[in-house]
C-alpha cells in the first residue's frame, strides 16, 4: 500500500473513531455515567487531532507529488549539455 492510500485510510479511520466516541459519550451521559462520558469525549477530541495530522500529511504528500511532476515536465523540455 502506498503512502497516499495509507493517509486516506487514516483520515477515514479517525473520522469513524471520532463519530463512534461521540456516540459512546452521548450514550454514557444519558445513562448517568458522567466520568466515562467525559473520557469518551476527550478521546474523541484526540481523534480530531489524529484526523488533522493525517490530512496534513496527505496534503504535504500531494504537494510534493505535484512539485516532482512539474520538475519532471521541466526537465523533459530542457536538453542536457
Amino acid at each position: 500500500m502506498n503512502q497516499r492510500k495509507t493517509y486516506l485510510l487514516c483520515i477515514v479511520f479517525f473520522t469513524l473513531l471520532f463519530t463512534a466516541l461521540v456516540l459512546l459519550g452521548s450514550y454514557l451521559l444519558s445513562i448517568g455515567s458522567k466520568q466515562f462520558a467525559v473520557a469518551a469525549f476527550l478521546f474523541a477530541f484526540a481523534a480530531i487531532f489524529g484526523q488533522i495530522a493525517s490530512l496534513a500529511l496527505y496534503l504535504r504528500l500531494k504537494a510534493k507529488m505535484q512539485y516532482m511532476q512539474m520538475q519532471a515536465q521541466d526537465n523533459q523540455g530542457t536538453p542536457h549539455v
